[in-house]
């Protein structure tokens, strides 16, 4: 039997725990915020930056989740150049936008199963945050962020899972 993790209370918030470390000067918060389109990072950008302007040192780490690799017969992948290609562009355009808020950021490119995926990178990249995009334009993208925020927020056991509106204030994913 493995022994788990503690796992912090679902009601404690990470930005609590990076404020009380901030006026230390020691701590940053890491956000990771996944990127579905470049759309997806003014919400994140903007959830970023209000916490810099409380005090609290953020670093944005950004995620791109591509289908996994499809394979030949013998088990080689089959890597699909225009695919990388777009994956970069849509990181150097997410990038650009945090770089005119000067907000530290990197960017990280994986292929997999996107909930996985998301998780094994937060997990890697030691982030506090998962933060998502609040979509309003439409009911279906509604549905299908608050979906994958439950199931994000279910499934981690490192990470605190917001969704963030596009006033830049983020929140649980609603119950």
């Amino acid at each position: 039997m493995q022994a788990a993790h503690p796992v912090p209370p679902r009601h404690a918030h990470a930005t609590e725990h990076a404020a009380s470390a901030a006026g230390s000067g020691q701590a940053t918060l890491q956000l990771l915020l996944p990127v579905k389109r470049v759309g997806d990072i003014v919400y994140g950008a903007r959830y970023a930056r209000r916490l810099r302007e409380w005090g609290i040192h953020v670093h944005v780490s950004l995620l791109h989740v591509t289908p996994p690799l499809a394979q030949h017969a013998d088990g080689t992948a089959i890597h699909g150049q225009d695919d990388n290609d777009a994956a970069a562009q849509l990181m150097r355009e997410a990038g650009l936008y945090l770089s005119r808020s000067h907000l530290s950021f990197s960017t990280h490119i994986f292929s997999g199963e996107r909930l996985f995926t998301i998780l094994d990178t937060a997990e890697l990249l030691g982030c506090h945050e998962i933060v998502l995009p609040v979509l309003k334009n439409s009911s279906w993208q509604r549905h299908f962020a608050d979906t994958l925020a439950h199931r994000l927020a279910r499934a981690t056991r490192s990470a605190t899972v917001l969704l963030a509106d596009a006033d830049g204030f983020g929140g649980p994913p609603a119950a």
